[in-house]
């Protein structure tokens, strides 16, 4: 693994202490937030509780002294009557002039309200006696008795409840801290067990090297976020591992190679210098210029070849006749090899670069030229889904079915010693398939009708292209 991707994994294991702590915060303050809420909630719920509750024992004890008064006046009212509970602190009955008439103890000493209309129902918060502090949360109900229009007061007062109010808000302050504490240790642990198996992935990738990419990180099959990313981890790794592979494949392919024709034009140099003799011109034309012709087309499709790995083989695109195509690399072979050529010409044009599209026919051509036994036949037709195809078969021995698709990668050869004495490096396929790819095409190979290989390149006509 290079240092670069080392110091990725690193810069991720500190990334994800950080994600924990900041996780952790964050879970922290909602809760803080959602606790204070509650909790504002709670104790506005439990003021309002202790005043309706306050509210229905007044409203209680003043019908039953409206009641009593309505038959009996101010007779039928006795200490009872008036005496507080433990709900109720202050009870007054006033007449019209707001004297009072008759109270509890805690009501002597000034009226508490002021006298209202016969039939009123009122509540009061904050009454007060004049020269008291108390505040009292009063009911008040007008009422007529034999003795005249009275009012009836009957309230609680207001400072036991707001009391129960700030001690529960105090109980809560102090034990706020403590569940929050609690509560942002358990996110911390379960941010952490919910990471722990990231933090797995990168161990694990951090102990990889660049020559050893076999490993795989563990994928629990939980079907969650974090084992989605051990699965796609893995395809990377496998992908990695591959391209590490086709890599080395390639390099070792691509040395062996470029020496044949090298140590070829070495030995003859090292023979002349040893000698003394110069180059006869049938030795440089039969061998030494063949060997650098070979050496000069290898190292161009090498070119392109990486260039169609780092950004996509660049083309130039126009309209193209692939009927001439076929028929310029029909005539051509033909004229330079003994073997039969068959072309079956169709006018067929499609959008692409025509350089491009010429040796990528070349090469299928001189590839089943280099395999078949007398012949090779080209025959050309559209697809119904708008695709051109030209289809290249020869009568040779075939392509086995397992090999079909090996054949377009880099130096392969299903007959290593025959095609390179036939002057193949192993790339024309190779550069076929990459040229068809760029043209949104597809290169295939197949068995001919009547036994041999077939190869078929399919581009899109101009039509589908449009």
């Amino acid at each position: 693994m290079s240092s670069r991707m080392r110091s990725a994994v690193r810069a991720v294991g500190h990334h994800l202490a950080g994600v924990r702590v900041r996780l952790t915060v964050v879970a922290t303050v909602l809760l803080a937030v959602a606790l204070a809420c509650a909790a504002a909630i709670m104790l506005s719920v439990l003021h309002n509780s202790l005043l309706n509750s306050a509210d229905a024992a007044a409203a209680a004890r003043a019908t039953q002294i409206a009641a009593t008064v309505r038959t009996e006046s101010l007779q039928g009212i006795d200490s009872e009557t008036v005496a507080p509970s433990k709900d109720l602190d202050i009870i007054q009955v006033l007449d019209a002039a707001g004297r009072v008439r008759a109270s509890s103890p805690s009501g002597r000493g000034g009226q508490v309200v002021d006298p209202v209309a016969v039939g009123a129902h009122e509540t009061i918060d904050g009454a007060q006696i004049e020269g008291r502090g108390d505040e009292f949360r009063t009911t008040v109900v007008g009422v007529d008795s034999p003795a005249g229009p009275l009012t009836i007061a009957v309230g609680a007062a207001e400072g036991p409840i707001n009391d129960v109010v700030i001690t529960v808000a105090i109980l809560f302050c102090a034990v706020f801290p403590i569940i929050l504490l609690v509560l942002a240790f358990a996110s911390y642990l379960f941010v952490g067990r919910v990471l722990r198996p990231v933090e797995g992935i990168r161990a694990q990738v951090a102990e990889m090297s660049s020559k050893d990419l076999s490993a795989r990180v563990p994928e629990s099959g939980a079907g969650d976020e974090i084992s989605t990313l051990a699965r796609t981890m893995n395809a990377m790794l496998d992908r990695l591992q591959l391209a590490r592979e086709q890599q080395l494949r390639f390099v070792g392919d691509a040395s062996h190679e470029l020496r044949s024709p090298l140590m070829s034009i070495y030995g003859l140099l090292d023979l002349a210098r040893t000698t003394g003799r110069p180059l006869d011109l049938a030795t440089i034309d039969s061998i030494m210029l063949p060997e650098v012709s070979r050496l000069q087309a290898m190292v161009d499709d090498l070119l392109l070849l990486a260039k169609a790995d780092e950004r996509g083989i660049p083309l130039v695109m126009g309209d193209v006749d692939l009927d001439d195509i076929v028929a310029e690399a029909a005539h051509r072979t033909d004229t330079l090899s003994p073997i039969t050529i068959r072309a079956r010409v169709t006018p067929i044009r499609v959008s692409g670069d025509r350089e491009k599209l010429s040796r990528a026919v070349r090469n299928v051509v001189d590839n089943a030229v280099r395999h078949a036994h007398s012949a090779v036949t080209m025959t050309m037709a559209t697809t119904g889904d708008g695709m051109g195809q030209i289809v290249v078969s020869d009568d040779g021995p075939g392509i086995p079915a397992a090999e079909r698709e090996r054949i377009f990668d880099r130096f392969v050869r299903l007959d290593a010693d025959r095609e390179r004495s036939a002057g193949g490096s192993g790339l024309g396929l190779a550069i076929v398939s990459e040229i068809v790819r760029a043209h949104a095409g597809t290169v295939r190979a197949g068995e001919a009708p009547g036994g041999g290989a077939a190869i078929t390149i399919s581009v899109p006509t101009s039509a589908s292209a449009e």
